[in-house]
């Protein structure tokens, strides 16, 4: 039998298939770009609170708060990313994650939705895209007609960075 007339068996419909692995994602915004992280590494999402300010911490360190007895540090991601801070509003919100082994609180513009993206969805991060932002973004979603950028929050810290402060 020639390949032409051959039925195609389950494995060569599955390889001529785009790649269904369906991710979960939690959208926020960021100085009005779109961005997302895996839903697996959020332990919750909150409202602001108090931020104890803390004498020479990184820059993007905010500082800590005190969630339900535990003591976390908060990130400005606007502050990591060099962005121009803005003053908080009803929108902000802290994105409570898992990061090597380490919960820290994330301060978004707003926090958007949740998605489910597949695999083929998710296209690899330009090389025009500088390096240093290269090094955050696990790659890019064209969902409707926005992009959305997909960061990695294991890369976001350096885990020394976290130290001194958690």
């Amino acid at each position: 039998m020639s390949s032409a007339t051959r039925p195609t068996s389950s494995a060569d419909r599955d390889s001529q298939r785009p790649d269904q692995t369906v991710s979960q994602l939690i959208g926020f915004r960021l100085d009005g770009e779109d961005y997302a992280i895996a839903i697996r590494t959020i332990q919750e999402i909150i409202l602001m609170k108090p931020i104890t300010r803390l004498p020479r911490a990184p820059d993007s360190i905010e500082g800590l708060i005190n969630l339900r007895g535990t003591v976390i540090p908060i990130v400005s991601l606007r502050k990591r990313f060099g962005l121009l801070t803005r003053e908080f509003d009803d929108e902000t919100r802290t994105v409570v994650v898992n990061s090597h082994g380490k919960t820290v609180g994330l301060i978004v513009d707003e926090v958007t939705q949740v998605m489910k993206v597949t695999a083929d969805q998710i296209q690899p991060v330009p090389i025009a895209v500088t390096a240093i932002a290269r090094r955050y973004i696990s790659g890019l979603a064209r969902l409707e007609d926005r992009l959305l950028i997909i960061l990695d929050i294991d890369k976001l810290f350096d885990p020394h960075d976290l130290d001194p402060v958690a």
